[in-house]
């Protein structure tokens, strides 16, 4: 995937322990890891709403530029898109949850995107007194265009990590992955 991917993986954290305990008990992890996946959605999505990382810190502000042109502050919630495309996939013994939007990775990690320059022809309305409006219009509703030039640019998008996992993200897996461990004993 071109995005951002977040792969829950077996390694030395009591999680991971746990999770290799879970795997010589059941051999096969994909109710476990299913279950995980529904957790981070939720976990994920309020991280979202509360438009923090997952270590607690807040994300960094937008531009001024981008609040003038955006409806309300919501960071990275414009549309939604973003948080609509998280998505996980279970394969063995291996959880990975993400998005694959080409702009994930960006906001999650931050970066410099490269404009190249542009021309484009835009639409007006022009009033009877011959006065052009300062808003754009479709062609169709347009009665006046002018080409408009913007040289090559940059723009630096900060960092906003909205994947990974907190502390409480760690106690809630271990939680899960122990429920099923004391159901695996109890059979």
């Amino acid at each position: 995937m071109a995005g951002s991917m977040l792969e829950v993986s077996i390694d030395i954290s009591p999680a991971g322990k746990a999770l290799e305990d879970l795997i010589e008990r059941l051999g096969d992890l994909t109710t476990p890891l299913n279950d995980i996946a529904e957790y981070l959605h939720q976990s994920t999505d309020d991280r979202f709403r509360q438009q923090v990382a997952p270590d607690g810190s807040p994300w960094a502000p937008l531009a001024p530029s981008t609040l003038t042109r955006k409806k309300g502050g919501r960071i990275l919630r414009d549309k939604g898109t973003l948080q609509d495309t998280l998505r996980h996939n279970v394969s063995d013994n291996e959880l990975t949850f993400g998005t694959d939007r080409p702009y994930g990775a960006i906001h999650q990690f931050g970066g410099k995107i490269e404009h190249a320059a542009r021309s484009q022809r835009i639409y007006f309305r022009q009033g009877k007194d011959g006065s052009v409006g300062n808003r754009f219009v479709k062609k169709s509703k347009s009665n006046f265009a002018q080409w408009a030039t913007r040289g090559a640019h940059d723009s630096e998008i900060k960092a906003r990590p909205y994947l990974g996992l907190s502390s409480e993200d760690d106690i809630e897996i271990l939680a899960i992955i122990q429920d099923y461990l004391v159901k695996s004993i109890a059979e």
